[in-house]
């Protein structure tokens, strides 16, 4: 009987390891874009240190932060950077961006930090491929599986949003419409392929029109070339399971499309690779007074952040918003 144990139990560790994926296949050094403003200096420490808080041992995270060049403040250029003294395995690259590089840029609801990531093509040139993440984010897992997720020939991959009939005043008839805070991107299409130069003369036409600024951008001039990401990367902060279906439907339940199962979205929704603070940002609720669990989170790792612990700084800090 003991025999007949330890024989399943050894088939079972030879399936797994052939059957698990080669640390060899999967590429380690993790590159992720940022692109912020000052007031989101302190939300995107927080998303770092939660990253860097869960990393795998043999991950090597490689950041870069587009940043306004006329404004952005050395002191918190020195906050960002000093995360490379705090973390092994951490390399921190701050980007300056002119204003003049997109022109025409819509930032009547968002600042021109938002359109930054259609640029990272173009910045950073030795790159095949990013995950772009906004500064209100919170990453409870390492990101190697994401990063090295099969794209096939999309060029962006992101969570669902059911916004999709603002397509159509552009003429365009899509189901597939996803959210810009959370993105894989392959930069390697977007260079060969010339599409850089597309969003640009997207947005010098339809400045006007750009209800989501570069998220309008993306799921327009891309509407044959985008998918969703699975939801475990990129989940909003929903209230509860009843509000995660509901967006799953794309909010007109006659169409009868959904974009994840129900079993695989609410997985996610409870347990989390990435949760993106889409429904309230968790700094404007005090941490003692809180009870919801994604707050509750994203404070436990700003409590890890030095700028929490420097009340002087803290202040400052939280005094923006």
């Amino acid at each position: 009987m003991r025999k007949k144990i330890f024989y399943n139990l050894f088939i079972i560790l030879i399936l797994i390891v052939f059957n698990s994926p080669s640390k060899k296949s999967l590429n380690h050094n993790v590159a992720i874009a940022y692109g912020l403003d000052n007031r989101y200096t302190f939300p995107t420490i927080v998303s770092m240190t939660s990253i860097l808080e869960n990393r795998f041992v043999h991950t090597n995270y490689i950041f870069y932060l587009l940043v306004d060049k006329k404004s952005f403040k050395d002191s918190n250029k020195y906050l960002l950077k000093n995360l490379e003294n705090k973390y092994q395995k951490c390399k921190v690259n701050i980007i300056e961006i002119s204003d003049d590089i997109i022109k025409h840029a819509n930032t009547k609801r968002y600042p021109l930090s938002a359109y930054y990531r259609l640029l990272l093509s173009e910045i950073i040139p030795d790159l095949n491929r990013i995950i772009y993440l906004d500064g209100d984010t919170l990453i409870y897992r390492d990101l190697t599986e994401m990063f090295n997720l099969k794209m096939g020939n999309n060029v962006m991959l992101g969570f669902v949003d059911n916004s999709y009939s603002k397509a159509k005043k552009f003429g365009i008839k899509t189901y597939k419409y996803i959210v810009s805070g959370v993105l894989l991107i392959n930069l390697k299409a977007i260079r060969e392929e010339n599409i850089f130069s597309k969003f640009l003369e997207f947005i010098n036409k339809n400045q006007a029109r750009l209800s989501q600024e570069d998220q309008t951008v993306i799921n327009i001039v891309l509407h044959k070339r985008i998918n969703f990401l699975p939801p475990k990367y990129g989940m909003w902060n929903f209230a509860n399971k009843n509000a995660v279906l509901y967006h799953n439907k794309y909010k007109n339940p006659k169409l009868r499309i959904k974009a994840y199962k129900k079993r695989e979205i609410l997985k996610a929704y409870y347990s989390p690779s990435i949760l993106h603070f889409v429904k309230g940002k968790p700094w404007k609720y005090r941490a003692k007074r809180t009870r919801n669990r994604f707050r509750i989170d994203w404070w436990k790792y700003a409590k890890m952040t030095d700028v929490y612990r420097n009340n002087s700084l803290w202040n400052r800090k939280m005094s923006q918003y």
